[in-house]
């Protein structure tokens, strides 16, 4: 892997600014050689230039020659000046063929983000922007993780991170996610809802609005009605909301989540907080689609990621659309500033 020599190399050179952010490819089976190609092409090469990219570059160098793409000048760490695009190759002497779910394709995934973090930790990097990995494909190459979140959550050592989805100044927060709905009763608790609020205020809160407005949403239908549906809301959601208002008097709720998302809410509401996976992302997906923006909260650098998956039924045809990896990108460099 190469990463303590890297990194020696690099705190040696002081190239921490302007901000780097590393660029994972993601399962490299998928799509994300394709986005990253596309991408790499139609960035600002100033941009372009601040980024790393982390993954099996022979293949994505394969993935510029069939997209009919200029391929850039490649300079890896040990190689100055860098008047290319920087790289870090995982080279583990794989053959990857587009749409099989392997074992192999999982780890180089898993690799990619781990040489990342390591990056970030360093201070080599400002943080990552993040390619889709298949959860099948990094289970099948041994890792016990559902995604990004949990995997950076263990690799940074944090107590907790939660999934933000970011569309233009649509924001939503979750507090479980990647989880049967059998196991959602026993992760909703106060202090994991708290959690949330915590977090997304932390997120979102800025120098002109030190108390954005927060909507919470019930877990049961019509918010339980008032216990007729089931008692979460009056024994869990409401406590935690009324505990952190000492902390942001802005926040309310909870809402039942079938009207959470209507006009006036998104017109008069900075982040949403919801309770489960799909009562926050079939709504903003259904607002952004591909542009919408993965962005991990809790982290101590910057992590956001496209919000769609690995597409094995359309990788290596050509039709994949970059639109939400830009996005990530420059949603990350504009996270970086206001760090």
């Amino acid at each position: 892997m190469k990463k303590f020599h890297l990194i020696s190399f690099f705190l040696k050179k002081n190239l921490v600014k302007p901000p780097l952010l590393a660029l994972t490819i993601g399962d490299p089976c998928g799509i994300g050689p394709e986005i990253v190609a596309k991408t790499l092409s139609s960035l600002p090469i100033a941009l372009a230039r601040r980024l790393i990219a982390i993954g099996p570059i022979d293949h994505l160098k394969k993935t510029f020659l069939s997209l009919g793409l200029s391929e850039p000048i490649w300079r890896s760490y040990e190689n100055a000046p860098f008047d290319g695009l920087r790289f870090i190759s995982i080279d583990n002497n794989e053959t990857y063929d587009y749409g099989e779910v392997c074992s192999h394709g999982g780890d180089a995934a898993i690799k990619a983000v781990q040489i990342a973090h390591e990056l970030c930790v360093q201070g080599i990097c400002a943080g990552m922007i993040t390619g889709p990995i298949g959860k099948k494909a990094i289970r099948l190459a041994g890792s016990t993780y559902s995604g990004h979140t949990d995997m950076l959550c263990a690799l940074a050592g944090v107590k907790t991170t939660r999934m933000a989805m970011v569309f233009n100044k649509m924001r939503v927060v979750m507090t479980t996610l990647h989880v049967s709905f059998r196991e959602v009763p026993k992760l909703l608790t106060k202090q994991t809802v708290f959690e949330t609020l915590q977090l997304a205020h932390e997120a979102f809160s800025e120098k002109i609005k030190p108390f954005p407005v927060i909507a919470v949403s019930g877990l049961n239908p019509h918010a339980g009605e008032d216990g007729l549906f089931g008692d979460e809301e009056k024994v869990i959601i409401k406590p935690a909301i009324e505990e952190f208002r000492k902390v942001n008097p802005n926040v309310s709720g909870p809402f039942p989540a079938d009207i959470l998302f209507k006009r006036e809410m998104l017109k008069s509401t900075d982040v949403f907080v919801t309770q489960t996976h799909d009562q926050g992302l079939i709504p903003i997906k259904a607002f952004g689609g591909i542009r919408c923006v993965n962005v991990t909260l809790g982290l101590p650098y910057v992590r956001t990621s496209v919000g769609h998956g690995t597409a094995y039924d359309i990788a290596g045809t050509g039709l994949a659309d970059p639109s939400g990896l830009l996005q990530a990108i420059k949603l990350g460099f504009r996270l970086c500033k206001k760090k």
